[in-house]
């Protein structure tokens, strides 16, 4: 997550730091109506400016994922450009690289925080960025971690990252990242990590997907591609089982029902 930080989005909405969502709301109502383009048509082109940043602010501020971001990434900034220039001086020190990886990602370079995080890998094999990182951090660097190569593509790497995270969010749900974890995790074993896999392989990920207690509609879903799977190949009896728990949970759907009929007449 790439939130600009040269702009304080608090500031913009002229709120504390620790408003609520109903304060944010609030101000942004007020200041939308102040500044909209239809109450200033002497100053259109200002008034359009100041909404985009009211906008761009209000967006960040009221997701609870982007704020909290956004939020580290203005601490570190905060911070100061000297604590950052002794990180990369000590180029021996393995904390002091680990917590250069953690402001990369905080401020959006992920080409940066990446290139150093495999530099460091390669060094030492046993390298782990939780061996310098106190918990928080640590689970804040596996997420955008995991963000990182996924915007690269490299699935199975970004799984990984995303994985542990989720194992270790599992022990406290309440906060901030848990469920857009369980939906990015559903999106790669159902979707990403599947192409070009062995039958076994993707059944595997399919139930990894249904390991995560997701929403009983992308449960259902997921019920039929593997109903789809084991007809393919053949499996009948499976076909049906797998179908069956799709109805289960969403009777409604009528693509479970074009489907049994295709598989009772084949």
């Amino acid at each position: 997550m790439s939130e600009q930080t040269n702009r304080n989005h608090y500031r913009t909405l002229q709120v504390d730091r620790d408003a609520s969502n109903n304060q944010i709301q609030a101000a942004f109502r007020q200041l939308a109506k102040r500044y909209h383009p239809d109450k200033n048509p002497r100053r259109k082109t200002w008034a359009q400016g100041k909404m985009h940043q009211i906008l761009e602010a209000y967006q960040v501020l009221s997701d609870d994922t982007r704020r909290n971001i956004y939020d580290r990434k203005l601490k570190v900034n905060e911070s100061g450009q000297t604590v950052i220039e002794r990180m990369r001086e000590k180029k021996n020190d393995l904390a002091a690289q680990a917590r250069l990886v953690l402001h990369h990602l905080l401020e959006g370079n992920t080409d940066k925080a990446v290139s150093l995080y495999e530099q460091l890998t390669c060094r030492r094999i046993t390298f782990s960025l939780g061996h310098h990182l106190d918990e928080r951090d640590y689970r804040d660097a596996l997420f955008l971690l995991g963000e990182a190569y996924e915007e690269r593509k490299q699935w199975r790497t970004s799984l990984r990252f995303y994985w542990e995270a989720y194992e270790r969010e599992k022990e406290n749900r309440k906060r901030y990242y848990f469920e857009e974890l369980k939906d990015r995790l559903r999106v790669l074993f159902s979707q990403r990590l599947v192409r070009g896999l062995e039958p076994d392989e993707m059944l595997d990920n399919y139930r990894r997907a249904l390991s995560l207690g997701i929403p009983k509609r992308d449960a259902a879903l997921i019920y039929k591609k593997i109903a789809a799977l084991h007809e393919e190949h053949g499996r009948h009896n499976e076909a049906v089982e797998a179908l069956d728990k799709a109805q289960e949970l969403c009777p409604g759907m009528k693509t479970l029902h074009n489907m049994r009929e295709k598989i009772a007449g084949s």
